[in-house]
Order: C-alpha cells, then sequence, then structure tokens
C-alpha cells in the first residue's frame, strides 16, 4: 500500500487516492470543505468581485471624436472606417410617382473613397441605412438633404401635385421630421395628376 493513502485525521489506510477523498468527504466533512470546496469557492469569488469592479470600465463604450459634435456636425462628416458604431438601424423608403416607383439611388452619403456619412444607402432598394458612433434621432429630412431632395405639402423634388406620406401605412403630415426606426416602411406618394 502506498504511503500516500492514509486519513490524516484517523490515520486509517486506502488502497487509492479516490477513496482516500470519499473517505474524508463523507467521515470527515468539515475537514473536506476546508480541503476541497472552500478553495474553489473563494476563487469563484475573487473572479466575481473581479469581475464586478472591473466590467464597467470594460462594457463602457469607447469615447470617440464624434461623441462631443452636434446632430448638424455629425450628419455632414464622412465617418472612419474604424469608428465605433453604436446605433445601426435601417428603414425603407419608396417613391412612387402617379403610381409608378422612382429608384432610391445606391451610395446617397458615401463618397467616390467608400468613406460614409451616418445616414446612407448602399443599393437602389431604398433600404436607408443609420450607422452613428451615438444614439439619436436621425430624421426623414436629414436623410433628404443627404440625398438633395426637398418635400413639401405640393412638391418632392421636381415632382408636384398631391404628396402623401406614410410610415407603417399610417398617414404623416410633417414628413421632415419623421424619425427614422428600424424597421419602418416610409413611402412618399406623389399624384401629378
Amino acid at each position: 500500500m502506498k504511503r500516500g493513502h492514509v486519513c490524516s485525521r484517523c490515520m486509517k489506510k486506502f488502497e487509492s487516492e479516490s477513496a482516500l477523498k470519499f473517505h474524508i468527504k463523507a467521515k470527515h466533512r468539515s475537514y473536506y470543505f476546508g480541503r476541497f470546496v472552500a478553495p474553489w469557492i473563494a476563487l469563484i469569488a475573487v473572479f466575481l468581485i473581479t469581475g464586478v469592479y472591473v466590467a464597467p470600465y470594460v462594457a463602457q463604450p469607447q469615447q470617440t471624436q464624434t461623441t462631443t459634435l452636434d446632430k448638424n456636425s455629425l450628419l455632414n462628416m464622412y465617418l472612419k472606417g474604424n469608428e465605433q458604431v453604436s446605433m445601426h438601424i435601417h428603414a425603407s423608403l419608396r417613391v412612387l410617382v402617379d403610381g409608378e416607383e422612382i429608384k432610391v439611388p445606391a451610395n446617397i452619403g458615401i463618397a467616390a473613397d467608400g468613406r460614409m456619412r451616418v445616414i446612407h444607402t448602399h443599393d437602389e432598394t431604398g433600404l436607408i441605412h443609420v450607422e452613428s458612433p451615438v444614439w439619436m434621432d436621425f430624421t426623414l429630412g436629414d436623410f433628404l438633404a443627404i440625398w438633395g431632395k426637398t418635400i413639401s405639402d405640393e412638391c418632392f423634388d421636381n415632382y408636384c401635385g398631391k404628396v402623401r406620406v406614410t410610415v407603417n401605412a399610417a398617414e404623416v403630415k410633417d414628413p421632415l421630421n419623421i424619425i427614422l426606426r428600424d424597421g419602418d416602411e416610409i413611402i412618399i406618394a406623389i399624384s401629378t395628376k
């Protein structure tokens, strides 16, 4: 029998380490707890306490240059490719003139070198992307300004007549102030006849 398989509490001998451990657990509970369980509890407690103090620093969003900008400055600048994005939503826009769809162009708000503004499109599907380093209410008016289009009760860009704007099928009277929200479906319908 190996020398290492003796209970230090009662000097009883065992054939294996596992038999000794089972004996200690059954006959000497407080010793077993202090020797085998308490160190694990202490280690877990250290990790939890450390996590409570470290988590706020790790989870805190990185401060970027744009966090101090006002909305107009943010709308007019091009974001860096590595800019941290904390807001990323998509709204869809359709423009109908006398029932015929006018495509929303690709690359609105995207420079020739690939730099993007906070509000932009990638393709002609009408999907408006809002990718911002700060959470803020961006509006349809903001997007139209980047696109270079105007809207009023009588005209959308060069198309004049009756202009009707809906968001998720509900008519809106002040289209410039429609807040772009994730999943919204915006339709600008112009009847020139």
